[in-house]
C-alpha cells in the first residue's frame, strides 16, 4: 500500500519580481501569473474603470457553471433589443446555451449576453445580482456589475486586477478555456451551421496566446484581457483604456517573461529493503522548471521495497505544483540495485 510521505512544502516567500518600465498606453494595466496570482506588472491596477465587453468573461462563466449548456434557448424580442456588436440572433431562433456562450466570446455579441441573462434569471437585475455575488465570492473588491454585456449603465466598473483574478479563475474551466482560444467556431442556429470568427487578433499574432476577450465603448476605451502559455506557466494580461492594446500586450508579455527563473527540484532519500543483504536502497527524483516562484512538492512512495530491485525502478511519484496547478508528476526511482538473498 502506498504511503503518503511527508510532503516537501516548499512554500517560500515570493521571489523578487521586477516591474519593468514599459511604455504601455493603458490607463490601467496588470500582468499576473495565472497559477500563483503573482503580480508581474502593475499600472494603476487597482483603480476603478469601466471594462466594456470584457464583462462577458463573467457572463460566460456564470452560464457555464449553471450546468445548462445543453439547454435549447428560444430567442425572444427582449434578448435582442440591444445595440452594438451582435451574434445576429433573431426572435424565434433556437440555439443551445453552450453555442450562445461560444458565440458571445468570439463575436462579443451583446444579444448573446442578454440571452444568457434573461434565460438564466429572467431579468438583467436578477442576473446582475448573480454577477455581483460571484464577484464577492472571488474577492473582486473593486467591481460592480450592472449589465451582462458590458454596455455602459449606472456605475458598471471593475479594476484591471479584479479582471485578472476573474480570468485566472475562469481559465481553470475546460469549456471556457477552449471557447476563448478558438479563432473560429461552428454554431448551430435553427439546426443550421453558422460559422463565427474571433475578434481577438492576438490569437493570430502569437501562437502561445490562447484568449481571452476584447471590449470597447466610448466611455471605457479599448479594453483587452489576454492569456499566454509560457513554458509551464500561464500568464494573464489586462489593459483598460489602451489605444495601442495589441502591441501593449505583446510588449508586456515579452518583459514579464523575464520575471521567471530556472528552478531545479530534487530530493534523494533512503528506502528500507526487505529480502536482501542490504538494509536499504537510495531513491530520488529531479526536474527543472521555469517558474515565477518556488513550487510546492508532494511525495508519494512505498515505505519499503522487496528485493530484487533494479536500477531505475519506480517506487512512487513526486507531484510538482505551481500554485494549485499540477505542472508535472515526476517518477521517484531507485538509484542502485538489490539482489535477493537466497537462504540455503
Amino acid at each position: 500500500m502506498l504511503r503518503r510521505a511527508l510532503s516537501l512544502l516548499i512554500v517560500l516567500s515570493f521571489m523578487p519580481v521586477a516591474v519593468y518600465e514599459i511604455n504601455c498606453s493603458a490607463t490601467c494595466a496588470v500582468v499576473i501569473d495565472c497559477d500563483t496570482r503573482t503580480v508581474l506588472y502593475n499600472k494603476n491596477a487597482y483603480d476603478e474603470r469601466p471594462m466594456a465587453s470584457t464583462t462577458k468573461i463573467m457572463t460566460a462563466i456564470l452560464a457555464i457553471e449553471s450546468g445548462k449548456l445543453d439547454d435549447i434557448v428560444t430567442i425572444t424580442d427582449e434578448m435582442i433589443a440591444v445595440e452594438g456588436t451582435s451574434l445576429g440572433l433573431k426572435s424565434g431562433d433556437v440555439i443551445s446555451l453552450g453555442d450562445i456562450v461560444t458565440g458571445m466570446m468570439l463575436t462579443s455579441g451583446n444579444d448573446s449576453a442578454n440571452a444568457v441573462a434573461i434565460y438564466l434569471d429572467g431579468s438583467f437585475e436578477a442576473f446582475a445580482k448573480r454577477m455581483n455575488d460571484k464577484a464577492k465570492e472571488l474577492l473582486m473588491q473593486k467591481s460592480l456589475f450592472v449589465t451582462p454585456s458590458g454596455l455602459d449603465s449606472g456605475n458598471h466598473h471593475t479594476s484591471a486586477y479584479d479582471m485578472a483574478i476573474l480570468t485566472a479563475y475562469c481559465l481553470d474551466n475546460e469549456f471556457f478555456a477552449n471557447a476563448v482560444s478558438l479563432q473560429s467556431a461552428e454554431l448551430s442556429v435553427n439546426g443550421k451551421s453558422v460559422k463565427v470568427y474571433n475578434h481577438n487578433k492576438l490569437l493570430a499574432m502569437d501562437g502561445d496566446i490562447f484568449g481571452v476577450k476584447t471590449g470597447f465603448t466610448k466611455k471605457s476605451g479599448r479594453c483587452l484581457v489576454s492569456a499566454k502559455h509560457y513554458e509551464n506557466n500561464r500568464i494573464i494580461c489586462v489593459t483598460l483604456n489602451a489605444p495601442d492594446d495589441w502591441n501593449d500586450h505583446l510588449a508586456l508579455y515579452k518583459e514579464c517573461e523575464k520575471c521567471y527563473n530556472s528552478i531545479t527540484v530534487n530530493n534523494s532519500f533512503t528506502i528500507n529493503a526487505v529480502g536482501s543483504d542490504a538494509q536499504s536502497v537510495t531513491a530520488g527524483y529531479e526536474g527543472e522548471y521555469l517558474l515565477v516562484k518556488e513550487p510546492e512538492i508532494k511525495e508519494y512512495y512505498y515505505p519499503f521495497v522487496y528485493a530484487p530491485v533494479s536500477h531505475g525502478e519506480r517506487i512512487g511519484w513526486a507531484y510538482i505544483y505551481s500554485g494549485k496547478t499540477l505542472i508535472e508528476r515526476l517518477p521517484i526511482e531507485v538509484d542502485g540495485e538489490l539482489e535477493y538473498a537466497w537462504e540455503e
